[in-house]
């Protein structure tokens, strides 16, 4: 009996140290440097392009002599005109084009022109406002040099015409016939 309580006894107490040691690992390495990590370029942020405005007539531009630059009177878009590009604010945000006309591309508040910066965007309406008031009143000769309308649009669109007008004067003096003299 005392022989059949110690071999249960030791089947008890050998299993637990066994137990105890399961979670031990022995591990030797090496390293020399550092890890390279991996670097995951930034993607470049979205360019959203603004619906294109169409216009009757390109719209008149004048200078306040408190802006120093050229704004868009008589639309009801907000467009500024300095340093040969043009500018629009809408909906808080800043859009940039060639051409006012041109596809409108979102542009950052830091990338405008110190001159468009340096006003809050209400005293320029107010600016422009006085002064399309004073030009339309025609106070005094400061108008007659500082004011435009852009006429990048219009030559494009008289090249166009001509061109339709050749093409129809080439179609009805040979008497619709190609090149080739096939009838077309």
């Amino acid at each position: 009996m005392k022989r059949i309580l110690f071999c249960l006894a030791l089947a008890a107490v050998l299993p637990v140290p066994h137990a105890f040691a399961s979670n031990v690992d022995f591990n030797i390495g090496i390293n020399v440097g550092t890890r390279p990590t991996a670097v995951v370029p930034v993607p470049p942020p979205p360019v959203y392009h603004e619906p294109p405005v169409v216009y009757e007539e390109p719209p008149l531009f004048i200078e306040p002599p408190e802006l120093g630059f050229h704004v868009a009177v008589g639309i009801s878009q907000d467009i500024f005109f300095v340093g040969n590009s043009y500018y629009r604010f809408n909906n808080n945000v800043w859009y940039q084009a060639p051409y006012y006309g041109a596809p409108w591309v979102v542009t950052r508040y830091r990338a405008l022109p110190w001159k468009l910066r340096q006003h809050s965007y209400k005293k320029i309406r107010h600016y422009r406002d006085a002064g399309y008031r004073d030009y339309r009143q025609g106070r005094h000769a400061y108008w007659e040099h500082h004011q435009f309308r852009p006429k990048h649009e219009m030559k494009v669109a008289r090249k166009a015409e001509r061109h339709e007008r050749k093409q129809e004067w080439k179609h009805s003096r040979d008497g619709g016939r190609d090149s080739w003299g096939h009838a077309g």
